[in-house]
This record gives structure tokens, sequence and C-alpha cells, in this order.
């Protein structure tokens, strides 16, 4: 069967379908409760604004209780889109925990597909994508993310789409898709980043060669034309998304008066205002004197320093009034897997060797991921003091998966060695699941 052309086809459906039961295994719990009580970490922001979106009746002590009028986005620190999916999934499947969630399934699931597609159009191997979706299906931090309202992984199959389509030579669609991701989160606009990252190391390989021939027009243009449309595309659907669900923050409006030169942006400038307002936000979000609470410093993710506990659910048993035991039934952690973690040391390294060595696509691809995903979030935590937390590694994660998988798949790996690392990988899977029990409690 192993030998059969279509194998790994059939193997990633299989791999995608545990992938898609592990993230919906008791997608109601926590359940939703009085007060906006039953959401796990974020959640409480975007399933409020959501909710406020749908038009859902909000209560007293809900994050957005009479934070702007009902049918608006009182988040405007984010785009819209995110939420406006959850709203319409609240509307169809009902104001409840499964239907804020199953969004969240549904796009993990598109971007397992698509980070095998990607591995793909940079000229890895079926089995070598098979293997890296593998890892991203049982990773914790894809996980976690890929089951839970929050907006990260909603932006993620835009960004490999797009990336993906530019690898493909489409650069119009690639900027199209990464203008779609950015209105989900606007942190999808690095793939910008990552495409410019992979022409600088093309260019450098063109300079190795000692070529006589230039590359052509365009060819050089590819990337401008990325980036151009990516920018003006994501101005242009924001001013939609604007005009139909108006952005607030502290009850007022936030798509005027927030740049003195967006008034001259016609059909921009209420897009231009709200970006504004989204900059302006996030620049005040600084860590002056190191990290407090569940910040870190970028370059802490790689050590899984500051894990991030979503949500805890403990059971405590007495007898005659005396605690016998406590346990923990449901145990939501922002963290990354650690046996792959520690091992996408060694396996950027090689890609940076092979990089060098090779000067392969997928290569510069890994490479490229990481400067244009990890190092903006690092340049700006190093010059600014910007608050950076682990899960802003979600983004990231795609580098390392295939790093990882190509590091495995080395014939200098003995096969035992990586039968073991698969077994230890496994029963961290196993360790970290957030559920203890099969009823959830």
């Amino acid at each position: 069967m192993l030998a059969h052309r279509r194998a790994p086809l059939i193997l990633l459906l299989v791999v995608c379908a545990i992938g898609v039961g592990a993230r919906s295994f008791n997608l109601g719990i926590p359940p939703k409760g009085p007060g906006g009580a039953g959401t796990i970490f974020d959640e409480a922001y975007y399933v409020s604004a959501a909710r406020l979106i749908a038009g859902v009746p909000m209560s007293p002590g809900e994050r957005y209780f009479r934070a702007a009028p009902a049918g608006t986005d009182p988040n405007a620190e984010h785009p819209q889109l995110a939420k406006m999916v959850i709203a319409a999934a609240i509307e169809v499947g009902g104001d409840n925990a499964t239907a804020w969630r199953a969004t969240a399934v549904a796009f993990a699931l598109a971007a397992l597909l698509l980070l095998y597609w990607l591995v793909r159009c940079a000229g890895g191997g079926p089995w070598l994508a098979l293997g890296t979706t593998a890892l991203a299906s049982f990773e914790n931090l894809w996980l976690v993310s890929g089951r839970i309202a929050v907006l990260d992984i909603y932006c993620v199959p835009f960004m490999l789409a797009g990336v993906g389509f530019y690898l493909r030579r489409r650069p119009i669609i690639a900027g199209l898709l990464v203008a779609v991701g950015a209105c989900f989160k606007e942190v999808a606009m690095l793939a910008v980043a990552v495409v410019l990252a992979l022409e600088a190391l093309r260019a450098l390989r063109w300079l190795a060669s000692g070529r006589a021939t230039q590359p052509s027009l365009r060819r050089m243009a590819r990337p401008l034309i990325t980036v151009l449309v990516s920018v003006v595309a994501f101005a242009s659907l924001l001013a939609i998304l604007d005009a139909a669900v108006t952005p607030y923050s502290g009850g007022h409006p936030v798509n005027s008066g927030q740049g003195a030169l967006c008034d001259d942006l016609l059909l921009w400038k209420g897009s231009c205002n709200h970006i504004a307002f989204m900059l302006n936000y996030a620049s005040k979000l600084r860590s002056t004197g190191g990290p407090r609470g569940i910040a870190s410093y970028p370059w802490q993710f790689w050590a899984d320093v500051k894990q991030i506990p979503y949500f805890m659910e403990r059971v405590t048993v007495s007898v005659n009034g005396h605690v016998e035991r406590t346990s923990t039934t449901v145990y939501f952690r922002g963290l990354i897997s650690r046996v792959l973690l520690f091992t996408s040391w060694a396996a950027i390294l090689a890609s940076i060797w092979w990089a060098f060595r090779r000067r392969e696509e997928i290569s510069f691809l890994v490479i490229a991921w990481v400067v244009g995903t990890w190092l903006p979030v690092e340049a700006l935590s190093l010059f600014e003091s910007r608050t950076s937390y682990l899960y802003y590694m979600v983004i990231t994660m795609p580098a390392l998966y295939i790093a990882v998988a190509r590091l495995l798949a080395w014939p200098r790996i003995p096969r035992v060695a990586v039968a073991v690392w698969v077994a230890l990988f496994l029963a961290e899977f196993v360790t970290l699941y957030p559920f203890r029990t099969l009823s959830g409690h």
C-alpha cells in the first residue's frame, strides 16, 4: 500500500481526520455560562465581540456589555472578519461554545491541508509533506489554537496559501490571499515579509552562481506586485468591513479621526483610520523593564518560557470534610510541544546549512518563514519594548514543522532514532492533551 503513488494523499486524509477529531473532542467544554463565563483565554474578548456583532443580547459581566451598539465590533484593535465568522456560526449553530469553536476547527483543518500543499509548492516530496502535516496535527500549540475561538489560527491558512501561490508564480493571487488573511488578524501581513526574505535568499543564490544573465523584469517585479496587491487589497477589504460592521473602542467608532493623512484617501478613508488606530493601540503594548505576567521575550519562545495557562478545571474529592485528592480534569496550555521545539534548534541550523550547500527552495522557505514571522516580533521587542506572548509563535510554527520533518527524513539519521523520537513526540501529545478524562469532568 505504501508503494502506491496515492498513499501519501490517503494517509493525509487519515492524519487530518485524527487531527480534526482531536480538536473536536469535547468541543463544548467549557460550556457557555452566565456573564461571559465558559470562555477559554482570549475567547472572552472575541466571542463577546462576535455576540455583539450577531445582535445577541449581552448581560452584565460580559467583556463588551454596553461597549458599543449591536451589530458593531467593540474589539477594534483587530480587523473584524474572524469575529464576523464566529458571529455567523452563532447565528447558524446557536449561542453556544460548540458553535463558537467549530469555526476554529474548520480553519485548523484548512491550515493542515494547505501546509501539505505549501511543502509540495516548495519542491518537497509527498512523504515529506505528509510528515510535516502529521507534526502539525499532533503538536500542542496548533492543536489548542485550532479548537478555541481566538484569532491566530484563522489567518494561518491564508498565509500558507498566499506563500504557496507565490511559489507557483501567482503574485496577484498571493497578495489577495494575504490581504484576506490580514482581515482576520493583521499579523497575516507578515507573509509579505516571508516573500521578501525568500527573494533576498534567491538573490544571494543568483549572486553566488556567478551567472551573467540578469533575472527577467517579470521575475524582479513579482515580489513588488505581491506587496502592492496585499496592501491595496487589505485597505480596500477593511474599508468594506468597516462599512458593514463599524469598529468601536471605548464606546466610540475608530474609522474616523485617527490619522491626519487619512481624510485625503477617498475610498480608504475609513480603513486608513482603522489601521492608524490599530497601529497606535499596538504601539502602547509595551513591557518597559521586562515582560510581566504571561508575557515573554520573543527569544524565550524558543525555550517555551512562560507557558500560558489558558484554562484549567480541577475536581476535589472530600470525605467527611477532609480533602482526599485534587485532580486536574481539563488543562488548556499555550505551550509548544517540547520534543519538537528542542529538535527544531538543530533542524533550523540544518536548513541553514542545506540552504548554503544545496541552495534549494524548501531550505530557503524555512529560513524565510522564521525571518518573516518571528524576527519582526523580536525587533519590536528589542527596540520598542513591545509586549509579546508565546502564542505569537502560532504563525511561525510552519517553519518548525517543515524543518523538523526534513531532519527526521535525513538518511543519516538512524531509523531507530526516528522511531524513538516519534514515540516521545506522541507521548507528549498524550500528556499535553487538554482533557484527562473522556467526559471532560
